[in-house]
C-alpha cells in the first residue's frame, strides 16, 4: 500500500471531508433540536451518538490515504458518489445509536431508529454500485464499508435486545464479525496461516436477508415472539455461515478437498432439495386450517388495522387474508416462493398481534422464514427472476 503523509494530500480532498465532517455535526445539532421539545430523552441521545459520530469520521479522515482505486496509486482528489452513501450510512449508524439503553421513543418517534436503520441498508445496497459506475470504486470506500457493516449489525442487534424484540442470547449474533476478527488476530499474533475465503452466494443472501430482517424487528408493531421464532432461524443460518467462514480460514476445512465437496453437496441437497418440499406442503397445510379459523374479513385483523387508525380496516384486513391465501398457494407451486414468503411475513404479524402466538401462525411463520433463506427448491414453477436477482451483485452481471 503506499504511504501519503496527510499534508500531501489533494487540498479538495481535505476539503470535501472537512465539508462532511460538518455535515455529520449539524446534523447531530440538528437531531437534537428537533427532538429535545418532544423527547425527554433528547439529550442522552445526543450524548450516545458522539462516540460512533466521532468514530466515523475518525475512520474517513484516517482513511483518506486509500481513497485511490486498486492498482492505481494515485490519491483521488475527490469522495465520489458511492463513498458519499457509504458515509450517509455511517451517519444513519452514528445517529440510530443514540436510541441505545432507552426505551422506545413515545408515538411516532418510536418509528426513527427503524428509519434510520433502513436508510442504511439501502444505501449499503446502492454504494457499491455507484462506486462502480462513477469509475470511483476505492480502498477507502471498501474499508469504510467493512466497518459500518460490523457496526451495523451490532447496533441493531443491541437495539432489538433492549427493546425486548430479540432475546439476550441474539447479542453474540451481532458480534459475530468481530469475534471472527480477533480469532484472524489471534492467529496472526501467533504467526499461524490464515487462508483465503471462497466467493460465496449463499453468504451474500443470507447477510441481505438478515439485515432486512432487523430492519422489521424494530417496527414497534411487530410481537416479540413472532421475532424469535423468526429470529432464531436466521441465527441458525449466520452461525453456521460464521462457523464454516472459521474453519475455511484457520484451515480446518479445505474447500478445493474431496471430503469438502461430498459434505457440501449433501448439504445442498438436504437444504436446497429435500426440505423447502416437506415446508411448502407443512405452510400450504397451516395456512388451510389458518384460514379456516378466521372470518371474512378477520375481525381481530380488521379491529387491528382501527386501532393502528387506518382507513377501510375491514377491507384492509379482507385484502391480507386474499394475500395470505394466494401467497401460501403459490409458494406451495413454487411461483415465486421467496418473494411471496417475504409478503406473507404482514399478515400472519397481523394473526401474531391480534390473537398471539399459535402453534398454526408458529409453524407457518416457521416456514416461511425458511423458504425466504433456502428457496422453494425442486418441482418450482418459476423461480428463475427471483433467484437470478438474488444472485448477482447489484449492477453486475
Amino acid at each position: 500500500m503506499t504511504s501519503y503523509s496527510f499534508a500531501s494530500l489533494p487540498r479538495a480532498l481535505r476539503r470535501r471531508a472537512a465539508g462532511v465532517t460538518a455535515v455529520w455535526l449539524a446534523t447531530w445539532l440538528g437531531g437534537y433540536l428537533v427532538l429535545a421539545p418532544v423527547w425527554q430523552d433528547a439529550g442522552r441521545w445526543a450524548l450516545l451518538a458522539v462516540p460512533l459520530l466521532l468514530y466515523g469520521l475518525w475512520l474517513l479522515w484516517r482513511g483518506l490515504p486509500l481513497n485511490y482505486r486498486e492498482g492505481e496509486a494515485a490519491v483521488l482528489p475527490s469522495l465520489g458518489y458511492g463513498n458519499g452513501l457509504t458515509l450517509a450510512r455511517g451517519l444513519a449508524l452514528a445517529l440510530m445509536s443514540g436510541f441505545l439503553f432507552s426505551p422506545w421513543p413515545p408515538g411516532a418517534l418510536a418509528w426513527l431508529p427503524m428509519l434510520l436503520y433502513t436508510c442504511a441498508i439501502i444505501a449499503d445496497y446502492l454504494d457499491g454500485y455507484v462506486a462502480r459506475r462513477t469509475r470511483h470504486a476505492t480502498l477507502l470506500g471498501a474499508r469504510l464499508d467493512m466497518e459500518f457493516d460490523g457496526l451495523g449489525m451490532l447496533l441493531v442487534t443491541l437495539l432489538a435486545v433492549n427493546y425486548g424484540q430479540l432475546p439476550l442470547w441474539y447479542l453474540p449474533l451481532g458480534l459475530a464479525r468481530y469475534f471472527f476478527l480477533l480469532g484472524l488476530w489471534w492467529r496472526r499474533r501467533r504467526r499461524l496461516p490464515i487462508y483465503e475465503l471462497p466467493p460465496s452466494v449463499h453468504r451474500r443472501i443470507f447477510a441481505g436477508f438478515q439485515m432486512g430482517f432487523m430492519s422489521a424487528v424494530l417496527w414497534p408493531i411487530v410481537p416479540p415472539l413472532g421475532a424469535t421464532i423468526a429470529g432464531t432461524i436466521f441465527a441458525a443460518a449466520t452461525a453456521v455461515s460464521f462457523l464454516r467462514d472459521w474453519l475455511v480460514a484457520a484451515g480446518q476445512l479445505d474447500p478445493a478437498s474431496l471430503a469438502y465437496g461430498r459434505w457440501q453437496r449433501r448439504i445442498v441437497w438436504l437444504t436446497r432439495r429435500a426440505l423447502p418440499p416437506v415446508l411448502r406442503s407443512i405452510l400450504l397445510a397451516t395456512a388451510v386450517f389458518l384460514m379456516h379459523s378466521l372470518s371474512f374479513p378477520p375481525t381481530p385483523w380488521a379491529a387491528l388495522l382501527a386501532g393502528w387508525r387506518l382507513p377501510w380496516a375491514e377491507a384492509l384486513a379482507g385484502a391480507a387474508l386474499l394475500l395470505f391465501g394466494v401467497g401460501a398457494v403459490l409458494i406451495a407451486l413454487g411461483l415465486l416462493g421467496r418473494l411471496f414468503s417475504v409478503l406473507l411475513v404482514f399478515p400472519i404479524a397481523f394473526d401474531f398481534i391480534s390473537q398471539g402466538a399459535g402453534a398454526l401462525n408458529s409453524v407457518t411463520l416457521a416456514c416461511v422464514v425458511t423458504l425466504m433463506l433456502l428457496g422453494t427448491g425442486p418441482f418450482s414453477l418459476w423461480t428463475q427472476p427471483e433467484e437470478h436477482f438474488l444472485a448477482r451483485r447489484f449492477g453486475g452481471a
